[in-house]
């Protein structure tokens, strides 16, 4: 029980934190002094880039990332930007959740949110860029892609000097941040990378912090080569701990990039060598002992969890979710908890009702039938036995409207507003879902 309890929290980075406002729920549209959006279909917005001959700012988001919100509020209609955009492109919105932009989103392999796409007039990506770093690095977005005739040049060359052979360390490093400014992926050039350093040089903190600052993917040498050097590095000097903590949050985001591109193509095959990797990672950091098997099973079924359920795989995802909840997290007893010291029994009850909570919440989400949803109903239940928070009063109140038992299911959902305004939490969803329960 305890090795499952022990990294129910390790996959919380993979998950995208939700809020319940940003954008609305159709396409923004700025005023004069912003980016003026085009309104019609996808087809329309590629014959507008034709008949301008412009390449399409596409602005990809969804109804609950925070990240596209600011963008909508600081960017968007800000002149500077709206004079730089409004002339040099057609500007265009989708929601990756909805109408075109979900079969968009999956063409163009997104992510994350938000995601910008640069297109030509003939439907091709010309550039990417992830995120949202203020009004000034969407300009140098866009400079960037204006740029990029001149980068093409320097790129091609470089790229027929790689093909070539050359591997000399100030081109490489060269044609890394090249292919960087392109969006294009380093990895076979980060690993040439390596393969030519001198052997004096591989562990210096100058060669461990380029690596660490250049990884992209766990699926490379380069992120072996990092989980070689890490516990090589014994001084307890601030120095040596800050390269540690760099390349740690190197090899993570790396993980991550891999577990978002598995998750966005469907893709299990990565999704299995992310679990491999993640275990090489977990034993390099361990300064004693290595993992038994049954924490390596638990965190890969962590993984596999997140996985079906963001693909909305409710068929494998039942096959795992299924026996964890009823063989390991119902069988926590009070007697167990008691057995501990205070402040730790707190923090597993506390575990557990978050993955019940978790499981629950996914099979009222996908599940397909009442069996699906009064299985959910019983670990909903004993999340809030174990914890009383307005997130599992939710679920579970939408989970008694499922199944018709509509007086319980508003008892619970008003009991949820009120423990959410204890805390201070926005209601405006939750009331919402009161009112429909109350008018059907």
């Amino acid at each position: 029980m305890k090795l499952f309890v022990s990294g129910l929290t390790l996959l919380i980075f993979l998950i995208v934190t939700c809020e319940l406002t940003a954008h609305n729920s159709s396409p923004i549209v700025s005023d004069q002094t912003g980016i003026v959006f085009f309104k019609g279909s996808w087809k329309d917005v590629l014959a507008e880039a034709k008949h301008q001959n412009k390449p399409v700012f596409l602005d990809v988001y969804t109804s609950w990332c925070p990240p596209c919100k600011r963008m909508a509020k600081e960017a968007f209609p800000n002149p500077k930007v709206g004079t730089k955009f409004n002339v040099h492109f057609i500007n265009y919105q989708l929601d990756a959740e909805k109408g075109e932009g979900i079969q968009l989103a999956k063409q163009f392999a997104v992510a994350s949110y938000p995601t910008a796409l640069y297109i030509a007039p003939n439907g091709d990506l010309i550039y990417r860029a992830v995120g949202y770093s203020g009004i000034n690095g969407m300009l140098d977005q866009a400079d960037r892609m204006l740029d990029l005739p001149r980068l093409r040049t320097t790129l091609a060359k470089g790229d027929n000097d790689f093909v070539e052979g050359k591997r000399d360390l100030n081109f490489l490093r060269r044609y890394v941040k090249t292919r960087q400014s392109l969006n294009r992926p380093t990895h076979d050039v980060l690993d040439a990378y390596i393969d030519a350093l001198p052997e004096h040089e591989q562990a210096t903190s100058e060669t461990l912090t380029y690596v660490a600052e250049t990884l992209e993917s766990s699926d490379t040498k380069a992120f072996g080569f990092l989980i070689k050097k890490r516990p090589l590095i014994r001084s307890s000097d601030l120095t040596s701990q800050q390269l540690v903590t760099t390349i740690s949050d190197a090899l993570a985001r790396a993980l991550t990039n891999d577990f978002k591109q598995a998750c966005a193509t469907t893709d299990e095959v990565l999704l299995e060598k992310t679990i491999r990797n993640s275990e090489r990672n977990t034993a390099s950091a361990e300064s004693f002992g290595t993992q038994q098997q049954s924490q390596h099973q638990a965190t890969a079924n962590r993984y596999r969890l997140q996985f079906y359920k963001q693909t909305r795989n409710f068929v494998k995802y039942r096959t795992i979710a299924e026996p964890i909840a009823q063989q390991q997290l119902m069988v926590v007893s009070a007697g167990e908890s008691t057995r501990l010291a205070a402040d730790s029994a707190t923090q597993q009850e506390n575990a557990v009702a978050h993955s019940l909570y978790e499981i629950a919440d996914t099979y009222r989400e996908l599940g397909t039938s009442p069996a699906d949803w009064q299985a959910a109903i019983t670990w909903a239940t004993r999340s809030i036995d174990l914890h009383r928070s307005h997130e599992y009063l939710n679920t579970y109140a939408l989970l008694l409207y499922k199944l018709g038992q509509k007086e319980e299911a508003i008892n619970a959902q008003k009991e949820a507003i009120c423990e959410a305004e204890k805390v201070g939490r926005h209601t405006e969803q939750y009331k919402n879902e009161l009112a429909s329960m109350k008018g059907n």
